[in-house]
């Protein structure tokens, strides 16, 4: 939810040109670990800090520093990772990456303070490592002058496979089965769509939202360059191959698509935004179920005033959003929702229309996507003459998240059941997009998995079991539940362990609440307050 789940995605891809030539390290090394030739030294001590390599940034290319993986190439491994990092000079954020499809990030963090000691720690499974594959720390916009301090960096492998799904547990999927479709996310990189990831994903999901086509992925970064369509293409190869049912996501997500899409006259800007929609629609036609066409367009926090009032009131805008820039509405206003909607309609007449965005849960903000959705569609239908709806289906997102997991936590399942009758009413698809509960709040992770206590595992197993009760109520008017990730480890909040399973992919008690919900409420004498 909001920008956080996006920040490690854009480093990764803006980082994705980088290739390394050298795998061989020289003998001068810390722990492994070493930069281009002349750019570094290594200190006995800094600020507090033993073991320090100092690297200074105008005298090496992107990457900062390196660990060389070549001894492991074709072996599934498990990576462990920790160091300190200190930056002096201007720097955007950091980030530990792997030389391996998609540079999926170990550790990450951005808009960095600078002259100060920053631990950075996770851990990561590669499944195989590639040829050249090396463990780097990458930047984005140092400067050139910027100073970058790794104190004792240490890295553990592990060539045994340390994933221990138990494919013998009912399929959640199965279980579901009268109900709605159960999924999860292919994640960018298309971790999950290869080895004992894929197996435990085949085994309980029949629906995967397609996350490797948000703007900023495919999207040349000049006007007229070429769109990259590669890596989506072999992740969405793979769910087809398996007769997974496909959600993709996204079309247009204010602030995610290169500045130059939303520059020139409105004339010019609109053209830019059908001629994207038009190219990534027809790219992925006849494998792809449901577009998820505009995202996140709403504010947050609306309140009973300006659920009252006109919906447009009440979309997001770089003034009132702090944490993005929406310069779709900049230019183009409230209609450039509709105008996404028109032409990925002419685009592809088959698939199904999604708008999605947090917090519909939550009474006012319902109120207002109903208003929009159903101006939208009247409009619409008054134009064509036809009973189809333009926008067909709501993405509702469920990210709970607390500091203090208790029971009812932040969340108010009344006011949940009241919003999805309002939802519901509007008699098009209803699709639980993004599910997870977090034990940390909305704190990104870094992998790190860290172990939960007996009371908060039963305490979110219990908001899982009471959540999935709800949905079953509503399942005439529920398409899917996806859950945003499989496993902690990699989910965007693993520090909170919000998901199902386990870095291992153990099954949680969480995942038992999922499979039987009332009777897990029974089991512990908590009531579905229906």
């Amino acid at each position: 939810m909001f920008y956080i789940k996006k920040v490690a995605i854009l480093i990764a891809v803006l980082v994705a040109v980088v290739f390394f030539t050298s795998q061989t390290p020289p003998a001068n090394n810390l722990n492994g670990f070493f930069a281009d030739p002349g750019s570094f030294e290594i200190l006995s001590s800094y600020k507090g800090r033993n073991n320090v390599l100092k690297v200074n940034k105008s005298k090496t290319q992107w990457n900062i520093a390196r660990y060389s993986l070549a001894q492991y190439r074709g072996k599934e491994i498990l990576i462990e990772f920790s160091a300190d990092v200190r930056c002096e000079g201007s720097v955007v954020s950091l980030a530990w990456q792997v030389n391996n499809p998609n540079y999926p990030t170990i550790s990450m963090f951005g808009d960095a303070p600078l002259d100060k000691w920053h631990a950075m720690k996770g851990k990561m499974i590669i499944t195989p490592t590639q040829n050249d594959a090396m463990i780097y720390l990458t930047n984005y916009q140092m400067s050139s002058n910027a100073i970058i301090y790794i104190a004792n960096p240490i890295i553990t492998i592990t060539e045994d496979n340390p994933l221990t799904p138990d494919l013998s547990l009912r399929p959640l999927k199965e279980i579901y089965a009268n109900d709605f479709l159960i999924g999860t996310i292919t994640n960018y990189d298309g971790l999950y769509m290869s080895g004992k990831y894929f197996d435990l994903l085949k085994h309980h999901f029949n629906i995967v939202t397609f996350n490797a086509v948000y703007p900023h992925m495919v999207t040349p970064s000049i006007k007229g360059g070429v769109y990259q369509f590669a890596n989506a293409d072999n992740i969405l190869n793979i769910a087809v191959r398996n007769n997974l049912y496909v959600y993709g996501q996204n079309l247009v997500y204010p602030g995610e698509e290169p500045a130059w899409m939303t520059e020139g006259t409105r004339e010019e800007v609109i053209q830019n935004l059908n001629n994207h929609i038009t190219t990534v629609v027809r790219q992925f036609s006849g494998r792809i179920n449901i577009w998820e066409v505009v995202n996140e367009a709403l504010k947050p926090n609306i309140t009973n005033a300006e659920a009252r009032g006109d919906w447009k009131r009440c979309l997001a805008t770089t003034q009132n959003t702090s944490w993005r820039n929406h310069r779709w509405y900049d230019r183009l206003g409230a209609d450039y929702i509709e105008l996404a909607f028109r032409a990925a309609r002419a685009a592809d007449s088959n698939v199904t229309l999604y708008y999605n965005d947090f917090d519909l849960l939550a009474l006012n903000k319902a109120e207002v996507v109903i208003k929009m959705i159903k101006d939208i569609n009247d409009r619409y239908k008054r134009e064509t003459g036809g009973a189809r709806n333009l926008i067909e289906g709501l993405g509702v997102q469920v990210h709970i998240g607390s500091s203090h997991l208790s029971q009812d936590l932040n969340f108010n399942f009344n006011n949940a059941r009241t919003a999805l009758q309002r939802l519901t009413s509007l008699g098009i698809e209803i699709g639980i997009t993004e599910v997870d509960i977090s034990t940390s709040g909305y704190v990104r992770g870094e992998g790190r998995d860290s172990v939960m206590s007996d009371r908060n595992a039963l305490n979110q197993a219990l908001l899982y079991a009471r959540l999935f009760s709800l949905f079953k109520e509503f399942s005439a008017h529920i398409k899917f539940v996806t859950f945003w990730g499989i496993d902690d480890g990699n989910s965007w909040l693993s520090e909170g362990n919000p998901l199902l399973f386990d870095w291992r992919l153990n099954a949680k008690p969480a995942f038992y609440a999922v499979s039987d919900p009332d009777g897990f409420l029974k089991q512990h004498g908590v009531s579905t307050r229906r």
